[in-house]
């Protein structure tokens, strides 16, 4: 029989956990820990997890910080017992999620839950997509929140720091991303971020989008580029000569991915950034210049990549793009000139690309005349990285 207990806030001992500690064979515990039990087994989750389930012949008591069932290491050993079909015991306790919204008074059902602790990127899946966020955080959390947030004003979050839960310094004050950065918050330490802002609708209408006219790819064949990309949350898509930003910005809006933004024309790099604030886009990066000498300075590998534009020079290096992408990635590059699309066919056929094309053409009929008004045929290259 193994039972799993949390130990709820505070500091790292027993006092909060509520059994009989003299009925377990073995008892095994974090190696942060402060205990005086001579049949205390203490250490990494690894070594931990290996020898409970070497000794499932014994009576365990399996003790872990916080709530069992919240962002613990005892979730993955349940599911192990699960699959063994050993019985087990869960005894909960206090979570710093659960403290944290009952001091507040807000419903969890109105939250979402992202860990930042020994992370390195924001799950956009569930960050700021309802009305508050908690966030587990970390040293470093401060710096990653200030990057995927780049593009939201000061006033579009409010947050509450929640510092050393059941210590005797234990503290809830209001705070900014600005304050954090210049002075880091006492470990152990919680967010709660509460969204100010009410999202644009997911699919983005042309007027919303600032743009030069003609420079932004039309909603119907932004949409088939999208479906054709096979996005999913928290994918890294490479957007290149961006025109308007349209196709990343509703990339986050549909399906919650990151992207880096790649336009020459300082112009409309300006529209993409008041696009972006405007949208409330999150972690999202823009680099303003030549295409073809930005994209070779990013040390980041995308999963996706979508050509949109960048001239000849971009045309001309789409095998080192292809090469760029991660393994089972995906790049689709839109063309509307024969000239470019017959380049690009050029560039794949000679690296050995495998490739299809998709031609897409609408037309539209005014109901005054019922007159045809054809749009520009756009002819889009999808290749699949194996």
């Amino acid at each position: 029989m193994v039972t799993i207990a949390g130990s709820g806030m505070g500091a790292y001992n027993f006092d909060n956990v509520n059994v009989d500690f003299s009925v377990f064979e073995m008892i095994f515990c974090d190696q942060n820990y402060n205990t005086s039990l001579d049949n205390v087994t203490q250490g990494s989750f690894k070594v931990i997890k290996e020898a409970i389930l070497a000794n499932l012949d014994k009576n365990i008591l399996y003790i872990v910080s916080g709530s069992p069932t919240f962002f613990s290491g005892a979730i993955l050993i349940i599911s192990a017992l699960k699959k063994q079909n050993i019985a087990f015991k869960i005894i909960d306790n206090t979570s710093s999620l659960n403290y944290m919204l009952a001091h507040e008074g807000v419903s969890l059902v109105k939250t979402g839950i992202v860990t930042l602790h020994g992370k390195n990127f924001v799950d956009l899946e569930n960050f700021l997509t309802k009305d508050y966020t908690f966030v587990i955080c970390d040293d470093d959390t401060p710096n990653i929140l200030a990057k995927a947030t780049s593009f939201l004003d000061a006033e579009d979050i409010s947050i509450t720091l929640g510092e050393c839960f059941g210590y005797e310094d234990e503290s809830f004050s209001a705070t900014t991303l600005d304050k954090m950065l210049k002075n880091p918050p006492h470990m152990p330490y919680s967010l709660l971020i509460k969204r100010n802002y009410k999202p644009l609708p997911n699919i983005s209408s042309e007027e919303s989008i600032e743009h030069e006219n003609g420079m932004i790819t039309k909603s119907y064949k932004r949409h088939i580029s999208l479906q054709n990309l096979d996005l999913e949350p928290n994918m890294l898509l490479w957007d290149i000569g961006a025109g308007s930003g349209s196709v990343s910005i509703d990339g986050y809006k549909r399906y919650k991915v990151k992207s880096i933004l790649f336009e020459k024309n300082e112009k409309r790099a300006k529209m993409i950034q008041n696009s972006l604030k405007k949208h409330k886009i999150l972690d999202t990066k823009l680099y303003i210049g030549e295409a073809s000498e930005d994209y070779k300075k990013e040390a980041s590998t995308p999963q996706r990549i979508f050509v949109g534009g960048g001239g000849e020079k971009v045309i001309s290096e789409l095998d080192y793009l292809y090469e760029s992408l991660a393994d089972g990635g995906i790049m689709v590059a839109n063309f509307v000139t024969l000239q470019h699309l017959t380049t690009a066919i050029t560039v794949l056929k000679q690296a050995d690309i495998a490739f299809e094309i998709k031609s897409v053409s609408l037309t539209s009929y005014k109901m005054s005349l019922l007159m045809p008004e054809p749009e520009r045929v756009m002819h889009q290259i999808i290749v699949k990285k194996n």
